[in-house]
C-alpha cells in the first residue's frame, strides 16, 4: 500500500492563474502617428503597465509574451506576428514594478494593402489580455 500525498496536475497552473491581478495591469496598443501608405512597413507596439502600489507578477505558460493579428474588415485574418515560430515549452514570469512598463514590438515589413484593419494585441499570460485599435492603410 502506498502512502504519501497527491497532487493533481492541474495545481500549478491555478496557482499562476491567481498570481495576475488585472486590475491595475494597463495595457496599450501603437500603430504609429500618421496611417501607413499601401505596401509599406507597418510597426506595432504593445505596451503593459503596472498602474498598481505593488509589484505585479506576469506568469506565462512558455517562452512567448505577446502576439499581434491583424484582421480585414470582413474579419479574416491577414497578418499575424506568432505564426509559424516555436516558443520554449517552460513556464516564465516577469515583475513589473509599481509605475513601470514592459513593450514589445513588431513590424509587417511587406506592409498590407489599402483598406481598414482590426489589430488585436495580446499579452500571452496563463489567463490572455488583449487590447486592439483600428488600422487605416492609404492608398
Amino acid at each position: 500500500m502506498r502512502t504519501g500525498l497527491t497532487f493533481p496536475a492541474f495545481v500549478p497552473l491555478a496557482c499562476l492563474m491567481a498570481a495576475l491581478s488585472t486590475q491595475d495591469l494597463r495595457l496599450a496598443l501603437s500603430l504609429g502617428e500618421a496611417p501607413p501608405t499601401a505596401g509599406t512597413p507597418i510597426a506595432l507596439e504593445l505596451t503593459a503597465t503596472n498602474d498598481g502600489e505593488a509589484p505585479l507578477v506576469l506568469d506565462f505558460p512558455d517562452g512567448q509574451r505577446y502576439d499581434f493579428e491583424v484582421f480585414s474588415e470582413h474579419g479574416a485574418s491577414v497578418w499575424r506576428w506568432a505564426e509559424g515560430m516555436f516558443f520554449a515549452q517552460m513556464l516564465g514570469r516577469e515583475t513589473l514594478e509599481p509605475g513601470a512598463s514592459l513593450r514589445w514590438t513588431a513590424r509587417i515589413e511587406s506592409g498590407l494593402p489599402a483598406g481598414v484593419y482590426r489589430v488585436v494585441a495580446t499579452l500571452t499570460t496563463v489567463a490572455p489580455h488583449t487590447v486592439e485599435g483600428t488600422l487605416t492603410v492609404v492608398p
